[in-house]
């Protein structure tokens, strides 16, 4: 398309061209003519100006042999002359060639100057005619016979120039078209190819192209969208594992307590004693109410996740919630003789009271349980726009195996008991408060941070 637009946009441009300069030669030439004829005329009217205007047409016809020969040899041309009824009078050439009568007499007889021109052979021909006059008559006619060869040589000269002109930019415009058609289809080619890796699972497929115009910009786009495609598919593929093993877990937690019950089911059968009856549906009733706060957990984390209930963020004293939370574990920490230190700064944050008491319940609960600590330290600091609440032990800490996995739910060191749903339910609780929960462990110890931000702006929207 663009050859054939190029292609009759240069032979329009050659038309042209070729009509504007011929019009100027012709145009240079007529001019010349038009000049010769008034001179022509002046010279003939003054010849013939003693006449009487009976004898003017017998003195015109005399005299054109002279009038014609004078006229001739001051121009170069030849000069045929003419009466008023169109008969030839005189020729200066006297060759075989013998021209018609054509408009330009039967214009120039009328009293109006004309020409027009014929082809003889290989040759192309100019008669130029303008009527002669006396005492505002029409007597006669004088022709100019201008042979336009050489015009007409440098016009094909000029027209073979634009054709080779022309010839050559059709040239340069197919190596053009072809080198950006190239540029074009090369890289959507190699993107086609690409999307089809992708489209069998290839992710990680890219690709690089140099280039400046809206290609580059495609490819960008392209690239992007791959790199999105491949982290996408990654974290579908992580969350799938999660699940899976998150699963495996609960299915793995949810066994213990349902084999106590069927055990303890089956013995009752069996049992007569009233005693070890009442003993076994103990154990059966403490297991069903464990087997139900671990489903409530699941459920409650799934709300979480899922946004099924809304937060309510208000302005609350830290020293506050963190005492009320210390009352009510005192018992237990009296029970396994461990010494709160409390040594942090007051602040008012803007948070969900009770949500925020069950992250501090579950992490100091796991403190007791599971780090056979003498001493828990509760201090803080500022960091950036963060207020910072550290909570730490000098418990045994936290096997290596499970640390960079402790949030997740259910999960355990060998031999010992799970640190359940608590730890993943704290994790999602402080990230809808826009915070971070983050830990760090040692055989000396384990240390909790939690981070709350600083900025009040949401309980001040909510007021």
């Amino acid at each position: 398309m663009n050859i054939s637009l190029t292609f009759t946009i240069l032979l329009i441009i050659f038309f042209v061209i070729l009509n504007i300069f011929q019009n100027n030669i012709l145009d240079n030439v007529i001019k010349k003519m038009i000049k010769n004829s008034q001179e022509s005329q002046i010279y003939i009217m003054d010849t013939l100006k003693n006449f009487s205007f009976e004898d003017v047409y017998f003195q015109l016809e005399e005299l054109s042999p002279f009038l014609a020969d004078y006229i001739s040899n001051k121009y170069n041309l030849r000069v045929q002359l003419y009466n008023n009824k169109k008969r030839l009078l005189f020729d200066t050439a006297f060759s075989n060639k013998k021209y018609f009568v054509y408009q330009d007499i039967h214009y120039a007889s009328n009293n109006m100057k004309n020409y027009i021109i014929k082809k003889y052979g290989k040759e192309k021909i100019l008669f130029f005619s303008s009527p002669i006059l006396f005492k505002n008559e029409v007597i006669g006619v004088i022709r100019f016979i201008y042979p336009m060869n050489n015009e007409f040589r440098i016009i094909n000269s000029i027209a073979r120039k634009l054709i080779f002109l022309d010839f050559i930019a059709i040239i340069f415009v197919i190596l053009l078209n072809y080198y950006f058609s190239n540029s074009i289809v090369r890289p959507i080619k190699k993107l086609k190819l690409e999307t089809e890796k992708i489209a069998n699972g290839n992710f990680d497929s890219r690709i690089y192209i140099k280039s400046n115009d809206e290609i580059n910009s495609l490819v960008n786009s392209f690239n992007k969208m791959a790199e999105n495609l491949e982290k996408y598919i990654y974290s579908l593929k992580e969350e799938k594992e999660k699940q899976k093993m998150f699963i495996d877990n609960v299915t793995h937690e949810l066994k213990t307590p349902i084999t106590s019950i069927l055990g303890h089911a089956e013995l009752v059968k069996r049992l007569k004693n009233k005693e070890d009856i009442n003993k076994s549906l103990d154990y059966i009733l403490s297991e069903g109410h464990r087997l139900l706060d671990m489903v409530e957990e699941v459920l409650y984390l799934s709300k979480i996740n899922k946004n099924s209930f809304d937060f309510e963020f208000s302005f609350i004293r830290i020293e506050e919630l963190i005492n009320d939370v210390i009352s009510l574990l005192n018992p237990r920490f009296k029970k396994f003789g461990i010494k709160i230190i409390k040594n942090f700064e007051e602040e008012l944050l803007c948070i969900d009271y009770l949500k925020i008491k069950e992250v501090l319940l579950n992490i100091l609960d796991n403190s007791i349980k599971h780090s056979k600590c003498t001493e828990i330290f509760i201090s803080s600091y500022k960091e950036l726009n963060y207020y910072c609440l550290v909570i730490s032990d000098n418990g045994i800490g936290i096997d290596e195996k499970i640390k960079k996995e402790i949030f997740q739910p259910f999960i355990s060191s060998k031999g010992k008991n799970s640190f359940g749903l608590g730890l993943t339910i704290s994790k999602e609780i402080m990230a809808k408060h826009n915070g971070e929960i983050q830990m760090e462990s040692s055989n000396t110890g384990t240390k909790i941070v939690l981070k709350f931000p600083l900025d009040k702006k949401r309980c001040k929207d909510n007021e």
